[in-house]
């Protein structure tokens, strides 16, 4: 765990910037591979904003100095977000939200977290999050086998984080076989709010299979394709655009006690 004071800037209202690490001075260098599933998350970018609009080997957060490393969010106030499922290549991914303190990995149980889309969702849902009063900083979460009791690759109870030193560095903590070696990627997060008129708007794209395993061409039970298609999102603060419907779950009802 990385611990450091952190700069940003800290606006009023519903916006959530990301903050930056006062120590991510360098450049955080992502390892990606070919899709098994023959749709790279280039070509997902490419249909639902434009080709090219998005470079997802060179727009994550954290691959130039002075990004967001880990990235979070964080604002005065923070009402909530509508997040929108752009693509999803396993249907027992399970997403939600936690709430960051920046003093260790989170316990995922119902208190200070939720759930934001299940296995069931997918292309094209919408889900609503109403933040509990008083929060005023979050990031992500991933469970690769929502209830299941197991997984070839992230037995239960393996979760993913959206802060990197958060998640086990390579295949259940044996160290990383490629580069970032401090902290597995499990999702990257590209800022659009240039394409709303400024209005806080990302993705978070991520990878169900531990991340530092070995990347190969073809499935194994080992191995990983770091395609970071597996669950798409795009996130955005809710007042700004109408509720189009909504989704909620119960983390206990989902996770076995």
């Amino acid at each position: 765990m990385r611990h450091s004071n952190v700069r940003g800037l800290l606006l009023t209202g519903l916006v959530i910037p990301i903050l930056l690490s006062a120590g991510a001075a360098h450049a955080m260098t992502v390892t990606f591979g070919n899709s098994w599933d023959n749709v790279p998350l280039q070509q997902i970018l490419d249909a639902r904003y434009g080709v090219g609009v998005i470079n997802v080997a060179t727009d994550y957060e954290g691959h130039n100095p002075g990004d967001a490393d880990p990235p979070y969010w964080q604002d005065v106030s923070i009402g909530g977000l509508i997040v929108r499922e752009i693509a999803g290549y396993d249907n027992t991914n399970t997403m939600g939200w936690y709430a960051e303190t920046l003093n260790g990995r989170p316990v995922i149980d119902g208190s200070g977290d939720g759930v934001i889309f299940s296995g069931s969702m997918s292309q094209g849902a919408v889900a609503t999050v109403a933040f509990p009063s008083g929060l005023t900083r979050f990031g992500f979460w991933l469970n690769p086998n929502g209830n299941q009791d197991s997984g070839a690759w992230a037995p239960e109870p393996e979760m993913f984080f959206s802060n990197r030193f958060y998640n086990d560095i390579g295949t259940t903590g044996a160290g990383a076989t490629h580069a970032p070696f401090d902290g597995d990627v499990q999702c990257l997060v590209f800022n659009i709010s240039h394409l709303y008129n400024g209005v806080p708007t990302y993705i978070v794209a991520w990878e169900d299979l531990d991340y530092g395993a070995s990347i190969t061409a073809a499935y194994t039970d080992t191995s990983t394709d770091n395609d970071f298609n597996d669950l798409v999102v795009e996130i955005q603060a809710a007042s700004p655009v109408p509720v189009e419907s909504a989704s909620w779950g119960s983390v206990k009802a989902l996770f076995r006690q």
